[in-house]
């Protein structure tokens, strides 16, 4: 992998990990003049799957698209067994990015916000609990920036309470808890491949699932609802004999079908994201570090995972997407100076997620409900922000690093 490009000493959100591999793989597929989904998509399906430990995987054409098919399967299954209808309410964590909670709204589904546990930053059981009504049939949990959430409790309770689970781990790709990969717990879990995210297509998504009937369902609404590539594909044919097979559609569906150059890139990806889960979990140490000797009044949330140790795959519960941190009461500072300080110093940063997404203005035109008190998505609004971490990082973007945090010091 190429070291992140110089700019000007900088220390972006973001950084291409693309190399000559990547390079080539692209060319292979411009030179095979097969451009349309095909079987380089398939081989990173499959490649996927394995590497998460889930049944099946699907690729789409972003992350946004894998929670927006997930939702729909939720109300409508070519078989007619969906768990949801339209008006159901589905649980959602205040601190969310809004392509998680607006598939629910266009789909005719009410999200009702809830607050998030502030150490795994995930949705608070008991916040959760709180606005349980009769409507209560889903469960959207977000893994957030690189950490799996209980999986041990939140199973539980959507358990008890006969709720079924999507997983948004667009976030957290490479995340384990008690050894089982984060997004492989509810009946579906999804993946971003973006430019920022821990492999990168430049645009991608994936669905997983152990669901065989729901892995054909996603294979038809990912392309217009037909029938090909279905594995009952011929049982639906013998159904409708007066219908072309190649052109017969089942279910309402999408285009977000994925490309052949997207998918060749991904594989080559996949081979390194076990070492460039290293690198970050690595940078995520030393930051630590430098947060306790220079602002021990600042949390670097999700910091009591790091070790010393080298895990294992399946050992790792964080995989550290980007750094967020929080300002505690005692902070000598408002969390604007300490943005503004690294920001002048070439450090980029950005809000945690959205913030709290149930205080944007697009909640007014849509109809959702809140828990009675969503104060730490509130406090993370307030006093919280996050910066980039990047598994390539060029020397001098180190230092840039290095020397902000070492100036907090002063305060």
């Amino acid at each position: 992998m190429k070291e992140m490009a110089n700019m000007s000493a900088t220390y972006p959100l973001a950084s291409t990990t693309f190399g000559a591999e990547e390079i080539e793989a692209a060319k292979a597929v411009f030179d095979s003049n097969q451009f349309t989904m095909g079987e380089r998509v398939s081989k990173f399906e499959r490649e996927f799957a394995e590497w998460t430990g889930a049944k099946h995987a699907l690729m789409v054409n972003s992350g946004s698209s894998s929670n927006l098919l997930m939702v729909d399967l939720m109300i409508r299954r070519s078989n007619g067994g969906a768990p949801w209808k339209r008006g159901d309410e589905v649980l959602v964590p205040a601190l969310s990015w809004p392509t998680t909670v607006w598939p629910l709204v266009q789909l005719g589904l009410v999200p009702v916000y809830v607050d998030v546990d502030p150490g795994t930053l995930a949705i608070d059981i008991e916040s959760a609990r709180s606005v349980l009504t009769p409507k209560t049939k889903g469960m959207f949990l977000i893994h957030v920036l690189g950490q799996a959430a209980n999986m041990d409790k939140i199973s539980a309770f959507c358990r008890e309470n006969g709720i079924t689970l999507l997983e948004d781990n667009c976030e957290s790709l490479g995340a384990h808890f008690d050894g089982t990969h984060a997004g492989t717990f509810g009946i579906a879990g999804s993946y971003s491949c973006f430019f920022s995210h821990h492999i990168s297509t430049m645009e991608g998504g994936m669905i997983s699932t152990n669901d065989s009937a729901l892995f054909d369902d996603f294979k038809s609404i990912r392309a217009h609802g037909w029938s090909r590539d279905r594995s009952d594909a011929g049982v639906w044919a013998k159904k409708h004999p007066e219908l072309d097979p190649r052109f017969l559609f089942i279910m309402p569906g999408y285009n977000v079908r994925p490309t052949e150059v997207a998918a060749a890139i991904g594989s080559v990806q996949l081979r390194k994201l076990d070492a460039m889960l290293e690198s970050r979990e690595k940078l995520a140490y030393e930051v630590s570090e430098w947060t306790k000797k220079s602002a021990p009044w600042m949390k670097l949330v999700g910091s009591e995972h790091l070790t010393t140790k080298k895990l294992s795959r399946r050992e790792r519960r964080h995989s550290w997407m980007t750094f967020p941190f929080r300002l505690d009461a005692k902070a000598p500072v408002k969390v604007s100076v300490v943005k503004e300080l690294f920001e002048k110093a070439g450090v980029a940063t950005r809000p945690i997620i959205a913030g709290n997404l149930a205080r944007h203005p697009a909640n007014a035109m849509v109809e959702t409900r809140s828990a009675g008190s969503l104060k730490n998505c509130d406090e993370i609004l307030a006093n919280g922000f996050m910066i980039g971490c990047h598994p390539v990082l060029a020397p001098e973007s180190r230092e840039v690093l290095e020397k902000a945090f070492r100036s907090l010091g002063s305060f």
